[in-house]
């Protein structure tokens, strides 16, 4: 049975940007294409005068937004290694024509667009101003929200969700304007143009939107086949054996909550922890898990928050060719876009000029046109229904039309969830939905596409992929935790584990970079000499990249696996020359196998127990201390010893060892006791001067020798592995010499505040409870530099 971290099913460009993303996470990524065509959005057709013909190659979806260098899109192409294999050219303007035959020109930028509609619809000046007040404002917060995300740091909520994200298109926008006709301007695009927008989902549609207006609206020369092609040629780089195809037969379920495994049609059991499709999900619980108790039910949700599957809307193109000149024509631009009335049989999208867009001769006897259009499937829709459409808005052009051929129609349809699953949530259920996890019906099975979002258009689909990926990879990386022997660091906890490694002998004085890319995280070291520093980011003109997985890296930290056991993987790549590889690994000591026998080491059963013994035997030894300034010390440590030596005995039942820190505290106890019953002025003294100066030298002491007292407790609550790693000795450490400053403090602050705050000196104590349960976190996050 062969066992991956995810399989992924479907060849769309949806399933291939999660297979990507995971396989560049280092990730063992299964892609299995179960159909044998991708549904491509472009067409090639071939046309025919009497004397000539005309090949077009066309793609329908080919205007994208945000694809400037700080735009969100360029960002996750760029997360992808996508960006440099895309061909695009930025649109500065679009037209706009109405029912009149009249064009009107609309930049594409924030500004420009809001001065458009200014100048257009001056009446409604404010009402537009406050419009794009907002949106500009929920702009800048999702873009700092996916952009944490992308950088693996936290991120919230958006504030376009929280206003925006129970409103159709129409709702939202008529409570900001009183003009129809002004409305209508948003509905006049690539994405959109033809849909009823009280379907539309506003969330949606503005995620897209608003990307273009402030990082540019472009158009892009590649088909959806060619960057698929690109995809799997990426993931192929990264593992040659990541691609199977074959058919589904069935999934084999574990306790009707999760996916054990899948069986394909030649017999293969496939196993992987998580499973994502793309498809119809309607379809997809239908046809493999039908026998799950409730599934119709859940199936009826879906519906609900998906109620367009089924649409019957389409959108389908029309491509002719006119006789004349284009200057004829006055077609001496890229787009035009057509204002409707929702109410026609036919609504026109766009016109593309195609002969401008080959870059064609212009002063040629003919045009090229591709004329999208949208209608629903029940109409018998012919060529000549269009170009009659086409009269209405351009009749010069429609009537020079003298050949021309309709594409494939497909499904076109927005996806505004019903209002029970949109209005009046929570902000719980807010995160939900923008985190896709309202129509997850089994654990560790994910179904996605573009039916999503597709209103955001090329954009959605890239944006929620990488959310997909994202939202897998966060699991995987934290992970269910069910192998008891399994300890999990943070990226930030591996990397101080290698910095505390660092042999600086093995180079020398030269100035070295190496990044480290951890699954979602980057880092990287820069070395001289004895100094090492950790930055979170990449460098530019790193002497070594080292991609791996969390797991990968920590399992040759704590000495798990050998390192080129590990490199001949696959799941550790390396960029650079193989020498300074090695140096590396030597350096940070990352291949340097161990086996420790587990019979030597106990763990405790709850969480942090053997610290707690810790401070057990701190606060007793304390509190008779403190008490011992007010009562006699006979009332006071011959209990305490009693009580320290039987909570040294449970601990010694519990982990068969007693620790010389214990022997101390209970030996000074005993000896306290018998003191005071037997040497008066020892009982009488009222002074607690002795007992604390015992315990700051005990614990100051044990931090300079390097044997720290947290040490001895604390081990027994990590895993053997990590409890010999230099990290957490340099952390216990750490926290063996904040209790025995706070001993040095309560023993030296009534000579400075007085015993006016005498018991709040001994509340330090408390401090160094706090301290010991998140000092590690404070150590290793401060001690990372932010690039």
């Amino acid at each position: 049975m062969k066992e991956f971290d995810c399989v992924v099913i479907g060849q769309d460009l949806y399933s291939l940007i999660i297979a990507l993303f995971l396989s560049r996470k280092m990730r063992k990524v299964l892609l299995i294409q179960d159909r044998n065509v991708v549904q491509a959005e472009y067409e090639k057709i071939n046309l025919k005068t009497e004397d000539k013909s005309y090949h077009i190659s066309y793609n329908r979806n080919n205007i994208v937004a945000g694809l400037d260098s700080s735009g969100l899109l360029y960002a996750y192409l760029d997360n992808l290694g996508l960006e440099s294999t895309l061909k695009y050219e930025k649109m500065h303007y679009e037209m706009v024509v109405d029912k009149t035959g009249r064009i009107r020109k609309r930049m594409n930028s924030l500004e420009q667009f809001r001065v458009y509609l200014v100048r257009y619809y001056p009446k409604h000046r404010n009402e537009i101003h406050d419009f794009f007040t907002d949106l500009e404002k929920h702009y800048k917060n999702y873009i700092v929200q996916y952009s944490n995300m992308l950088k693996n740091t936290d991120y919230t909520l958006t504030s376009l969700m929280i206003e925006w994200g129970d409103y159709s298109l129409k709702e939202l926008l008529n409570k900001y304007f009183s003009s129809e006709e002004l409305v209508l301007e948003f509905a006049t695009n690539n994405f959109i143009n033809g849909l009823e927008m009280d379907k539309v989902d506003a969330y949606a549609f503005f995620i897209n939107f608003f990307s273009g207006l402030k990082n540019g609206f472009y158009i892009m020369e590649n088909s959806e086949k060619d960057i698929c092609d690109k995809i799997i040629e990426k993931i192929k780089l990264l593992n040659p054996n990541a691609i199977l195809k074959t058919k589904i037969k069935k999934f084999i379920l574990k306790d009707n909550s999760e996916i054990d495994y899948l069986i394909d049609q030649e017999g293969n059991e496939i196993l992987a922890k998580y499973f994502f499709i793309s498809d119809n999900p309607v379809n997809v619980y239908k046809k493999y898990f039908k026998e799950i108790p409730g599934i119709d039910d859940d199936i009826e949700i879906i519906k609900e928050y998906y109620p367009y599957l089924d649409s019957s809307g389409r959108i389908n193109t029309l491509y002719c060719v006119i006789e004349g000149a284009p200057i004829d024509f006055g077609l001496n631009e890229l787009n035009y876009y057509f204002k409707n009335d929702l109410s026609d049989q036919i609504k026109l999208i766009r016109l593309y000029n195609y002969t401008y867009a080959s870059k064609r001769n212009i002063k040629s006897n003919e045009v090229l046109l591709c004329l999208d259009f949208t209608y629903d499937d029940s109409d018998n829709i012919t060529a000549e229904l269009v170009l009659e459409k086409l009269k209405e808005f351009m009749p010069k052009i429609a009537k020079a039309v003298v050949t021309k051929d309709l594409g494939k129609p497909k499904q076109y349809f927005p996806m505004l969830r019903t209002e029970k699953f949109r209005k009046n949530l929570t902000i719980n259920e807010m995160i939900d939905i923008e985190a896709l996890e309202n129509t997850q019906v089994l654990d560790n099975f994910f179904v996605g596409g573009s039916f999503i979002r597709p209103e955001a258009g090329f954009f959605g689909v890239i944006k929620q992929g990488v959310v997909f990926g994202d939202k897998i990879e966060d699991h995987l990386y934290y992970g269910d935790n069910e192998d008891e022997t399994f300890e999990y660091f943070s990226n930030d906890e591996i990397m101080m584990m290698i910095r505390h490694n660092y042999d600086y002998t093995q180079f020398g004085k030269t100035e070295v970079h190496v990044n480290f890319h951890i699954g979602k995280s980057s880092y990287f070291i820069r070395c001289k000499g004895k100094n090492i520093v950790i930055h979170h980011g990449k460098y530019g003109n790193a002497d070594l990249s080292i991609y791996t997985t969390n797991d990968k890296l920590s399992n040759l930290l704590l000495k798990k696996n050998a390192f080129n056991e590990v490199l001949d993987s696959g799941f550790l790549k390396y960029r650079g020359d193989a020498d300074q590889l090695f140096k590396v690994v030597r350096a940070f000591q990352l291949d340097d196998y161990q086996e420790y026998s587990p019979e030597e080491y106990r763990v405790s059963k709850y969480k942090f127990l053997g610290v707690k013994f810790l401070f057990v035997h701190i606060f007793i030894y304390a509190t008779a201390t403190f008490l011992s300034n007010y009562f006699n010390n006979i009332y006071l440590f011959p209990a305490a010893f009693g009580l320290a030596f039987l909570v040294s005995f449970i601990k010694f039942k519990i982990y068969k060892k007693i620790n010389w820190f214990e022997i101390v505290v209970d030996s000074s106890l005993f000896i306290y006791a018998i003191l005071s019953i037997f040497w008066q002025d020892f009982n009488i003294m009222k002074d607690d001067n002795i007992f604390l100066a015992l315990m700051t030298i005990t614990f100051l002491v044990s931090v300079f020798v390097n044997q720290p007292i947290v040490y001895l407790y604390h081990q027994y609550d990590m895993n053997i592995d990590y409890r010999n790693t230099k990290l957490f000795k340099i952390i216990t450490n750490g926290l063996t010499f904040i209790w025995g400053f706070i001993f040095l403090a309560i023993l030296g602050g009534t000579y400075i505040t007085g015993e006016r705050y005498f018991s709040a000196l001994y509340a330090m104590l408390f401090l160094g409870v706090f301290m010991t349960y998140y000092y590690p976190v404070i150590y290793v996050k401060t001690s990372i530099k932010k690039k």
